[in-house]
């Protein structure tokens, strides 16, 4: 088997580690617009004491399996090969199905977000926001049809951008700011557990993403070392990031007094990033944050676009999609046909209200994170010397207790936030078992036993029912 074949012809980059690191840190984070919100629902103190302690049983874990899982398994598609491996076809077409419904909502939304903020501060109409918002997917569609090193590039770029104002205004937190930080340590008049009802939810969306790189796996060389590593920088530096940039929020806030509108936690929703700014450096600031958040979202949109389209990508060369999403560019070697279909709809998306479709959006997510812990430990038992190059420090058992942690988190999330949102979000799930029977019966499927067989060596050798191929060729 070639290396062209093994890949579906996929080009392979060579992505150097800082890269990778940039293509985590924003996916995972991009800037630490949204934790406004967490601030006014739970509170200053338990969202410093979130921000630390929720990563040990939500994003961390899945940071460690998606490095285990994805240097046992460094193929195109990510997560969604991995379940296969583990689960079985019909697992891994639901838990591909499942997230990418989700990604095509959640890359909307950065849009989306990023066109509020301009029409805010600019005024501008429905046309002039359509017209924007489509020159936007424009841009990003084209960039990731080009290539990950052009969209490597274009990540690092807008990730400077994002970061030189928020750490302007994080050093001026920390000098020049006042209080704790900690205090209050939830709003007045709720209770340590009613404070975390929408201030967790918001902070576990805050802290997913960390599989998403997963992905790109079979696009770029030797993913099962450079992509496990990127996890291992990017996971301290996104906690290190929320909790300095947010810490750092609430002291200017009590620049303004306890009863000054400034303090986030008084009630209304929060004042965001930009008003904080003002204060720091008046207008000029603000406006640096402003530009800030509006890289933020489409620092995320154009990540998102990338990691998104490819489990159709490879779900469509294993016949359970549309043939034509499984096309690759002659010269660029990148999935452009999904990644144009993703872009599409996007474009059409940013238009109308998220509200009913984030909750869906969530909801869909948490099932594909199941399915994903789930795996780690099938593989565990069932392929228990199979090459890893990264491995979790746990014996499996160990590995056990800890990945119940966000199984569980996962599954209380799905009964927390109210009827209608379970309505919604079960109707969506539904929509996988009725695809699964629709394109089963239309493409028929198929078992690659040589790529289902396949694994990497710790020194990056194909290997195919445990005999090395050299030089990529069977």
């Amino acid at each position: 088997m070639t290396e062209m074949l093994r890949n579906e012809g996929l080009k392979r980059v060579r992505m150097r580690l800082i890269t990778a690191v940039v293509f985590v840190f924003t996916l995972t984070c991009s800037g630490s617009f949204g934790m406004e919100d967490v601030v006014s629902s739970s509170g200053p103190g338990m969202t410093l004491l979130m921000i630390l302690i929720l990563p040990l049983v939500w994003s961390v874990p899945m940071a460690f399996v998606a490095s285990e899982l994805g240097s046992m398994v460094p193929e195109a598609g990510g997560l969604y090969r991995w379940i296969r491996r583990g689960m079985g076809e019909y697992w891994s077409f639901q838990a591909g199905w499942w997230w990418t419904l989700s990604l095509y909502v959640d890359s909307a939304v950065y849009v989306a977000l990023a066109l509020d903020y301009m029409q805010n501060q600019w005024g501008f109409g429905a046309a002039e926001r359509a017209a924007i918002g489509i020159a936007i997917v424009a841009v990003f569609t084209f960039i990731n049809i080009r290539g990950l090193e052009l969209t490597g590039w274009s990540l690092t770029i807008i990730q400077i951008g994002v970061m030189v104002p928020l750490l302007i205004f994080t050093a001026y937190g920390i000098f020049k700011g006042t209080g704790s930080g900690f205090s209050p340590m939830v709003p007045e008049g709720e209770s340590f557990l009613t404070s975390l009802n929408l201030g967790l939810a918001i902070m576990m969306w805050m802290y997913s993403g960390w599989e998403s790189m997963s992905t790109l796996a079979g696009e770029i060389e030797n993913p099962q070392r450079v992509i496990p590593k990127a996890l291992m920088i990017g996971t301290p530096l996104v906690i290190a990031t929320y909790f300095v940039t947010v810490w750092a929020s609430i002291r200017i806030a009590n620049l303004g007094g306890p009863d000054n509108f400034l303090n986030m936690w008084t009630g209304g929703g929060g004042e965001d990033f930009v008003e904080l700014a003002k204060v720091v450096g008046g207008a000029f600031m603000g406006y640096l944050m402003l530009m800030s958040a509006i890289l933020s979202n489409i620092g995320l949109y154009a990540g998102y676009l990338a990691t998104g389209a490819r489990p159709q990508f490879q779900m469509s060369r294993d016949r359970l999609l549309p043939r034509f999403l499984g096309k690759t560019h002659k010269s660029w070697g990148t999935p452009w046909a999904a990644i144009l279909l993703m872009a599409f709809v996007n474009a059409v998306l940013i238009n109308f209200e998220f509200d009913a479709l984030i909750t869906i959006d969530v909801f869909l997510l948490m099932f594909p994170y199941v399915l994903i812990f789930l795996t780690v430990m099938i593989m565990r038992i069932k392929e228990p010397d199979t090459p890893r190059s990264f491995r979790v420090p746990l014996p499996t058992f160990a590995l056990g207790v800890w990945v119940a942690f966000p199984i569980a988190i996962a599954i209380i999330a799905l009964f927390v936030n109210g009827m209608d949102w379970m309505i919604g979000g079960l109707a969506g799930i539904l929509t996988g078992p009725i695809a699964y029977l629709i394109f089963k019966n239309i493409y028929k499927g198929t078992t690659d036993e040589a790529l289902e067989g396949s694994t990497i060596t710790p020194t990056g050798e194909l290997t195919e029912f445990g005999a090395a191929v050299e030089g990529g060729q069977a």
